[in-house]
């Protein structure tokens, strides 16, 4: 040969990261000849046979290599190649066995105060550059389901995608693929019209019968799409691999819901009637954002913790912990560990990695408790934000463990008021997001207040204060359809108001006349 190992290795992984399998295993295949415990030939080698039909050959030479090497980071390295393999081929018993070995050497370079090196993260995206910032992944998205609509399949937004709508009103922006779901009797129509309309799938190293890999050719966005399947007075979904026994099985279980037409700008779409119901099932507190959720492994509705989902949950868990992400490496422990509280392996992990963790002065995560929260809802003004302000939203707040305050538009202060506010809406929007009892802020809300707006945002309390009887009366009127449960009146401040405000700057307030008198 005359070019040097790195060099061949290095053009081999360019051909493998174009997807020229052929040409990085014409390079690769000699080279594991010539090398036959090199662990940087193997590691090619074996991550180009995984991609294609040769996995079953690569057991037997991880066995090799895994048997050479003699450091704890490298056996657990070449254990997980090994259980990786294994889970590829379907053999989820060898898989478990190989994944639990992997974690028995990284605990034990733990005990040694030794931890992988982290890699360096990748440069954040500008908002330009990431299209699920910049409204490019959401107008794929809704095309597509428009397109699909128009051929009579019933496809909608699903998972993470659904959860950024409802949840962010837009996807959300650390999001990395687009969900769609479909009925299991529209599937295969469903699937030869998205590759009618260019959307190449991508082979998965398992094929599942109600799962597949999208990815657009000019974006590069990838989509899944999910087959759900009526059972019973239920909804299934999930990973199914047929002709396997149930432990090889990842089934997620929804109420029923049902599908409404809804109007785009791109043609009429599919979209839930009921999208709460699916987002409860799969989060729990989905109103809670947590980058670290990985909804294969923590959905709130599988049926049951399988095999299958704890090898994906120990596979990722080992990933993170190899490539030196502590913390992603701890939340899968945790996740691991709140669906099974008697696995030991995860939760002697988890307790290895936050010693690791304190000892770098590096932060444990925090994983959002996920109870349902009491959810708050009021309207105000907020003009010259003051005492009286601050007073009522920290009563408001102390109802529950959201406040959601929705800052009125100025017309609509003209309607009620018969003039306008000192301040623009924008204004008083900022002054109030600022208060650290508002948890979130809306500008554009109905000016009644419905059981229906309530539920639909997941509000539990309506509260507001009065300054006088027909203050009262007025607000009561607003939401006279909302339950006497849900409706709670607090004191007003007395003493302070923007009326007030606005008399003593007019009579000179703070000036030397003024505060001699």
């Amino acid at each position: 040969m005359t070019k040097k190992l790195d060099e061949l290795l290095l053009e081999a992984k360019d051909l493998i990261a174009r997807g020229k399998l052929n040409d990085a295993d014409g390079i690769l295949g000699p080279l594991k000849n010539e090398y036959p415990l090199s662990q940087d030939v193997a590691r090619l080698w074996c991550s180009l046979a995984m991609r294609t039909d040769r996995g079953a050959d690569v057991p037997a030479y991880a066995a090799k290599i895994y048997a050479h090497v003699q450091n704890d980071f490298h056996k657990a390295h070449w254990a997980h190649v090994l259980g990786t393999a294994s889970f590829i081929l379907l053999d989820l018993p060898t898989a478990h066995i190989h994944f639990v070995c992997a974690l028995n050497h990284l605990m034990i370079l733990a005990k040694t105060g030794k931890v992988p090196p982290q890699r360096e993260k990748t440069e954040i995206l500008q908002p330009g550059d990431n299209v699920f910032v910049s409204g490019e992944a959401e107008k794929l998205l809704w095309t597509t389901c428009a397109e699909l609509a128009k051929l009579g399949i019933p496809a909608f937004p699903y998972a993470g995608t659904l959860l950024g709508l409802v949840r962010n009103g837009s996807l959300l922006d650390f999001d990395k693929d687009l969900d769609i779901a479909v009925w299991m009797e529209s599937w295969d129509a469903c699937c030869t019209a998205l590759e009618e309309a260019g959307w190449v799938r991508t082979p998965m190293r398992i094929d599942y019968a109600n799962y597949r890999d999208y990815v657009h050719p000019e974006l590069g966005v990838t989509m899944d799409v999910c087959g759900l399947q009526a059972r019973g007075k239920q909804i299934a979904g999930g990973f199914s691999v047929p002709g396997y026994p149930d432990e090889y099985q990842r089934v997620s279980i929804f109420p029923k819901f049902d599908l409404i037409q809804r109007n785009s700008e791109y043609g009429q779409v599919w979209f839930p009637r009921q999208p709460e119901t699916i987002l409860t099932a799969f989060y729990g507190d989905w109103r809670t954002p947590n980058p670290n959720w990985d909804t294969v492994i923590s959905a709130r509705n599988l049926e049951s913790f399988t095999l299958l989902v704890r090898c994906y949950a120990y596979h990722r868990l080992i990933q993170c912990w190899l490539l030196g992400d502590l913390a992603k490496a701890w939340c899968y422990a945790h996740q691991i560990s709140l669906k099974d509280p008697d696995d030991v392996l995860a939760l002697r992990s988890r307790q290895w990695m936050e010693r690791a963790l304190t000892r770098l002065n590096r932060e444990i995560p925090v994983w959002p408790k996920n109870h349902r929260q009491k959810r708050v809802y009021t309207r105000m003004v907020a003009d010259l934000f003051h005492e009286g302000h601050v007073n009522f939203l920290q009563a408001a707040r102390a109802l529950g463990t959201h406040l959601t305050v929705c800052v009125v538009s100025d017309e609509r202060v003209m309607e009620n008021k018969g003039k306008l506010p000192v301040m623009k809406q924008t204004e008083r929007a900022a002054v109030v997001a600022a208060c650290k009892y508002a948890d979130a802020v809306m500008t554009e809300t109905p000016a009644s207040v419905t059981l229906k707006f309530m539920q639909q945002h997941g509000f539990d309390i309506y509260t507001f204060a009065c300054a006088s009887e027909q203050e009262r009366q007025d607000k009561r009127k607003l939401c006279a359809s909302l339950p006497a449960e849900m409706i709670q009146e607090l004191p007003y401040t007395p003493g302070i108001s923007t009326s007030d405000l606005v008399m003593r700057i007019l009579e000179g307030a703070g000036s030397k006349e003024t505060r001699n008198q």
